[in-house]
């Protein structure tokens, strides 16, 4: 609860984690409400006892949570329109092609994403 409470004015909706970690937070008595597994079974959506949407990615280290208010934490930056080369060696039969595109992400407002070791 208290990380819940650092993001005010700001709301967190969004909690990024490990899978290892996402095992853990998934083993605490507020979600092993029957109810909340139900929910998970019939749609799919796993329940936080904070309302955020729970993803797992690897991008995260073990025993760190991020928490974020994905409409004001980030936003995505791009360079340029998407540019395609295009090449074709007759004599060898070889065709390639490179797609590329240029992006990242800026955060907007520092107050909308917090880190929590656990």
């Amino acid at each position: 609860m208290e990380f819940w409470g650092q993001f005010d004015p700001y709301t967190m909706n969004t909690i990024l984690c490990s899978t290892g970690t996402m095992t853990k937070l998934l083993k605490i008595p507020e979600l092993q409400n029957p109810m909340t597994g139900l929910n998970f079974q019939g749609t799919g959506k796993l329940s936080t006892p904070l309302g955020a949407q729970l993803h797992r990615t690897g991008a995260v280290a073990d025993g760190t949570i991020i928490g974020l208010d994905s409409r004001y934490a980030l936003e995505q930056v791009r360079a340029g329109d998407v540019l395609v080369e295009y090449d074709k060696l007759i004599d060898r039969q070889l065709e390639r092609a490179a797609i590329t595109a240029i992006s990242g992400f800026g955060k907007i407002c520092d107050g909308a994403a917090k880190v929590l070791k656990v």
